[in-house]
């Protein structure tokens, strides 16, 4: 018998604003520089992705009119909210949590 353990899934938004998802202004140059220090693999022009055995992590752009909006999320059968941290420490910004639902809450 094969088992498989599926964790749970989470969304962050990495924001200049505390209380809203607001988008950075910066060349695509800029993000690769950050998640590639962090030891992110670009797997897409907008995705980079961390695996280990405990969780894997994605960050997506999405392109706005002015930047591009920084999201992030974890797959883990526990919180790793303190490893989403280390990368908004990276962009001097603040954490937002989705929880699966259109709110988004600051960490």
């Amino acid at each position: 018998m094969i088992m498989s353990m599926t964790g749970r899934v989470r969304k962050f938004a990495i924001s200049i604003d505390p209380e809203e998802v607001v988008e950075f202004e910066e060349p695509l140059s800029y993000y690769d520089r950050i998640f590639s220090s962090l030891g992110f693999e670009q797997v897409s022009t907008y995705r980079w992705r961390i695996k280990d055995q405990e969780c894997t992590i994605t960050a997506d752009l999405n392109a706005t009119g002015d930047g591009y909006e920084v999201w992030i999320t974890v797959q883990a059968p526990d919180a790793h909210e303190h490893r989403v941290q280390e990368v908004t420490d990276e962009f001097d910004a603040f954490l937002l949590t989705s929880f699966g639902t259109s709110s988004i809450n600051k960490v």
